[in-house]
């Protein structure tokens, strides 16, 4: 049987090498025709977006291609055009109407099942879940006064120990740092140059790193989504979460149709699939994510800031800005 096998291998590998095309190896020759594709760009994690395509290209035949990366990369390279991107998938409710002029609108079939506070007001993205942003700490090496709310990451105390992504690469870093100046009363400039500094030069290249540093200790607390925080806390890591004493966000992360692209109408059927009753159950019970749609009552228990979108949209440019002057000049 091994003889056989090898055999059979040897074959296939000297079929491929004779008769072969230059494009086999990426498996292009067996993908549909163009009618029957999509392109999606995303920044989820694997575990996220590798179930819902798997399940969205048995229910449709269509063919996804994927490109993976940080919202704010993903959206900056959407923007400077001459992508094949059909869809961006994930990026928070901000962080995508903050390029909204990249994307042509849509109102999914679904969207009087969304709730009215995640509905875009000018269709040019569909929510996809509701994600609070949170704060968490290690819980064997922070026994005593663990972090209460948004106003312990400018406490001297935890200087140098704070897990925190880098807001111009994570979209849901950009959101924790537009909830905290939110959150927290006085000048945003002085707030946000206060947090800057207290990171002591100290930033993650990206979103998924801030549990594992937590957890591993080589920071003691940090800011991350309560889906991210959950995940691990389901694992057994050593951390927990606190939900800001002040009040936090739960923005809506979702999708965007890309302007001009050329499969508009698989990307359009991909925005309904994820509003589906079907998808926004499994939200909940297999991705510890909150639904978009039906009465959201498990939001209701929290307290939450009235996160002001349009500000933290327009103000993106601006506040990256300052935030890399204020983090670059900060003493480490």
């Amino acid at each position: 049987m091994k003889k056989m096998l090898a055999a059979v291998l040897a074959l296939t590998a000297l079929f491929a090498a004779g008769c072969g095309r230059a494009g086999d190896a990426d498996g292009s020759s067996f993908a549909p025709p163009e009618e029957r594709r999509l392109v999606i760009y995303t920044s989820h994690k694997e575990e996220v977006y590798q179930p819902l395509i798997r399940e969205f290209e048995q229910r449709t035949g269509i063919w996804v291609e994927l490109e993976t990366g940080g919202t704010t990369e993903l959206l900056e390279k959407i923007s400077q055009g001459g992508t094949d991107c059909d869809l961006m998938l994930g990026g928070g409710a901000d962080s995508l109407s903050a390029y909204s002029r990249c994307f042509s609108p849509y109102r999914s079939k679904y969207e009087d099942s969304v709730r009215p506070e995640h509905r875009s007001a000018d269709g040019s993205y569909s929510p996809f879940s509701a994600l609070p942003v949170v704060l968490i700490y290690n819980t064997k090496l922070v026994r005593m006064n663990p972090p209460a709310g948004w106003k312990s990451l400018l406490d001297g105390a935890w200087r140098g120990r704070i897990a925190f992504a880098d807001p111009a690469v994570s979209g849901s870093s950009y959101t924790g740092l537009c909830t905290l100046l939110q959150a927290l009363p006085g000048d945003r400039e002085e707030l946000l140059k206060e947090f800057a500094a207290n990171l002591k030069g100290r930033l993650l290249s990206s979103s998924g790193e801030v549990v594992g540093a937590v957890a591993e200790g080589s920071c003691y607390i940090g800011v991350t989504l309560e889906e991210t925080a959950l995940k691990g806390m389901a694992e057994g890591l050593d951390i927990a979460i606190i939900y800001p004493e002040e009040g936090t966000s739960a923005l809506a992360d979702g999708a965007a149709v890309v302007a001009g692209c050329a499969h508009e109408d698989n990307a359009r059927s991909f925005i309904d699939f994820m509003l589906s009753p079907e998808v926004q159950q499994m939200l909940e019970e297999d991705f510890s994510r909150r639904s978009v749609c039906g009465s959201g009552e498990g939001l209701e228990a929290l307290k939450l800031i009235d996160y002001d979108i349009q500000w933290a949209s327009e103000e993106q440019g601006n506040l990256l800005s300052l935030w890399k002057e204020q983090f670059e000049g900060a003493e480490e």
